[in-house]
């Protein structure tokens, strides 16, 4: 493999610690060729000092942007002002930046002034935490952590790079990306030392300069993670979830997430069990959440607190389908007997009504219109709580319901609860 310019920091032999990757291969060997530097940076060294294997691995290099689009055939300048082009390798893509200095942060996200470098130590020195500020010279086998990031890996010691104060300040969303660091999953927890303990704090205020989707993007990778529970009741703790939500959330309400599945809404609606409907409607309006998000958070924060009984089993069961499951979990993380949930899963999902509007003209002489439109709803309804199979149980079904009295808009439907 092509050996590149050397980097301006001591390296440790560190033998194989990468996995063989002939798209990664392919990339170094390129700019190396060309009489650049080339190293794998951050996440990708950082997992694989923990024995795991990287999921992309990110590059930086003495070439600048147009140099790297010149070295490659199929390139994307996907941030080339900040000096990152994507590089199309096999069936790889890599981002590679190009090393460069920062200097000034007018609107603490992101930096106002920056310049193309050759010094290694310079880029690693303005990164967040020192388990990020590794780079590995894959030719030469050498580990380049002037900070210690692998001795804070061997600790499970969160750290920043240089002061803790100006490395939070020139991005708030480091912020939370501290409080998502602390999650190493199966690992468990890894504690800030002191100083970005303290600094966390005192700059929480950063989190109104940040973009509220950067917010909610890294929130959600937190409610997801492993040790969901203690991450966030930091966070309450330490005030940052009242600088996101606007709301003072309880501190019980923690314990909770982690009696549930990695499920990111039926997280947020529990963490949400002492907010009511329409301040729920204010946070996750707030936070940006797609639709999806916001409709089925909604939806299972609506069922906290409710219980089919006996006889709405069927019912039930048609009309949460899946969610059935979900339903049943966060009730038992709540505390709830959910035998009669348990129970409703012997009943099916997906049932089709018998009936359709041409059959129910035919025998009630009704024309199209919402009077049609609602008696088939409750004949569907009769038919999903009485387990019915056949026409004939749906001709007995239609000659005992009084459809000719009554305002159709308060007939029932084949809904739950």
């Amino acid at each position: 493999m092509e050996e590149g310019l050397l980097a301006d920091v001591t390296g440790l032999s560190t033998p194989s610690l990468l996995q063989e990757n002939e798209d990664l291969t392919h990339v170094l060997d390129v700019l190396c060729a060309g009489g650049y530097g080339a190293w794998v940076v951050g996440g990708a060294v950082r997992d694989s000092l923990l024995g795991k294997i990287p999921h992309e691995y990110d590059i930086c290099t003495t070439a600048t942007p147009d140099e790297v689009i010149e070295s490659f055939d199929d390139t994307i300048p996907t941030g080339v002002k900040f000096g990152t082009v994507t590089v199309k390798s096999g069936t790889s893509m890599f981002e590679v930046t190009t090393l460069r200095t920062e200097t000034g942060y007018g609107d603490g996200r992101r930096p106002d002034v920056v310049e193309w470098g050759d010094s290694l130590l310079t880029d690693l020195s303005r990164r967040d935490f020192t388990i990020n500020a590794m780079a590995y010279d894959l030719a030469r086998e050498l580990l380049h952590d002037p900070f210690g990031g692998k001795r804070d890996l061997e600790n499970k010691c969160l750290r920043a790079v240089g002061n803790a104060n100006q490395r939070l300040s020139e991005d708030g969303l480091r912020i939370l990306r501290a409080y998502r660091f602390m999650d190493r999953q199966e690992n468990g927890i890894w504690q800030p030392e002191n100083e970005l303990s303290i600094a966390l704090v005192e700059n929480r205020a950063m989190l109104a300069m940040v973009s509220i989707e950067r917010v909610w993007s890294e929130l959600a990778r937190i409610i997801t993670g492993k040790n969901a529970s203690k991450v966030l009741s930091r966070m309450n703790d330490d005030g940052i979830l009242a600088a996101i939500f606007g709301y003072p959330l309880h501190c019980e309400v923690f314990d909770l997430v982690s009696r549930v599945p990695e499920d990111l809404e039926a997280r947020f609606a529990l963490i949400s069990s002492k907010i009511n409907q329409n301040d729920l409607t204010i946070i996750l309006e707030r936070l940006k959440v797609s639709k999806s998000t916001f409709n089925r958070t909604k939806f299972l924060h609506s069922l906290l607190g409710k219980l089919p009984n006996q006889n709405e089993l069927r019912l039930y069961r048609y009309t949460l389908g899946a969610e059935v499951i979900t339903h049943s979990s966060m009730l038992s993380a709540l505390g709830d007997n959910t035998d009669l949930i348990n129970k409703s899963l012997n009943y099916p999902s997906k049932i089709d009504c018998l009936v359709n509007g041409e059959w129910i003209m035919q025998r009630t002489g009704l024309s199209p219109g919402i009077k049609l439109g609602r008696l088939k709803d409750w004949l569907f309804r009769i038919q999903i709580e009485r387990g019915y199979e056949n026409i004939e149980q749906m001709e007995t079904a239609l000659c005992t319901i009084p459809w000719q009295n009554g305002d159709p808009k308060s007939w029932p439907r084949p809904n739950w609860p």
